[in-house]
């Protein structure tokens, strides 16, 4: 297990194996999938990041996705959280760990 492979209190029954669930930075997820926001980390060098993107709707569980990236450089993003969509810098979206939605139950 690396450093970014968690095993997640948040999803349901549905992770209930224990297998490993893999966690990603917002900055680095695939545009157009599903997430779950797992955590809001800090950033030193701007103290109020993370009460900020909180202040947005990133909360553990709440389903994110990245919609867009800017061109050049990728930069903004273009974010959808729950029923509100943001333009966020990387820097701001590399402080949310994402993990992926569960996936429907067959049958």
């Amino acid at each position: 297990m690396n450093a970014d492979t968690v095993l997640s209190p948040v999803l349901g029954p549905e992770f209930a194996s224990g297998a490993p669930v893999q966690v990603h930075r917002l900055d680095a997820a695939p545009k157009r999938v599903p997430f779950r926001v797992r955590q809001v980390d800090g950033d030193p060098r701007v103290p109020d990041r993370a009460r900020q993107l909180e202040e947005l709707g990133f909360f553990p569980g709440e389903e994110v996705m990245v919609m867009a990236r800017g061109v050049p450089g990728a930069d903004p993003l273009v974010v959808r959280i729950g029923q509100s969509t943001f333009a966020l810098r990387r820097a701001e979206a590399a402080c949310v760990r994402v993990e992926p939605m569960p996936r429907p139950a067959a049958g």
